[in-house]
């Protein structure tokens, strides 16, 4: 009989044995997967930590745009969003009230700046090359119409609901800033040639019935 139990405790032996290596195998697999969310976690943490630099300031009420000396609108002001700013090389912060002031300037001035935008939906500042333009209709400043969006589902969001916006590249900004400011220095120099007076700011040229109230 004694030798009839010996088989039935192997086979419940082996049967506990294999459940209990089930169980840690799924202790391990559960440890593996927090350690990753957490390295998720801090690489996201991370992330989002290198859109914020303590150098960064806000406009005040008179702050006027270094390249066209018009105003800055302040973060809750109706075109907050688009007012963008620049650390210069040695610490200075340079404001400006659009996008293409702010890459003029860096080529009138022939400097390299670290260039700061703000997000459409928290109105935070972020690194121009950390977060997706979005070109649309809406009325800014210097007329641009540039947002940007430190999550890409809020620009994609916003493309969904407005059809006739879409996503632009940074360098194609930068194109079309350069060849604006082309034609103002020849209509500038054209002035010049004819004895004419450039009372108005060449920047100026940039604005219309859209951008800001004269």
């Amino acid at each position: 009989m004694k030798k009839l139990w010996l088989p039935v405790l192997a086979v419940l032996f082996l049967l506990v044995a294999c459940g209990t290596e089930k169980t840690e195998v799924k202790e391990d697999a559960s440890k593996q997967e927090d350690t990753v969310n957490e390295s998720e976690a801090k690489d996201n943490s991370v992330q989002v930590a290198s859109l914020v630099d303590p150098r960064l300031q806000e406009p005040k009420e008179d702050t006027l745009c270094e390249m066209c000396n018009m105003k800055v609108y302040m973060k809750d002001d109706e075109m907050g969003e688009f007012s963008t700013q620049a650390i210069k090389e040695d610490g200075t912060i340079a404001f400006y009230d659009d996008i293409g002031c702010l890459l003029n300037a860096e080529v009138a001035n022939e400097e390299k700046n670290e260039k700061f935008v703000r997000d459409y939906i928290t109105k935070d500042w972020a690194k121009v090359e950390d977060v997706t333009i979005v070109k649309t209709d809406l009325k800014s400043p210097m007329n641009w119409g540039y947002i940007y969006f430190i999550n890409k589902a809020d620009a994609d969001k916003f493309i969904a609901d407005n059809p006739s916006a879409h996503v632009e590249e940074l360098q194609k900004i930068k194109d079309d800033a350069l060849e604006r400011r082309k034609k103002m220095m020849e209509e500038k120099a054209k002035k010049e040639a004819n004895g004419e007076s450039d009372s108005m700011h060449i920047e100026e040229m940039n604005h219309d019935d859209q951008g800001h109230n004269h």
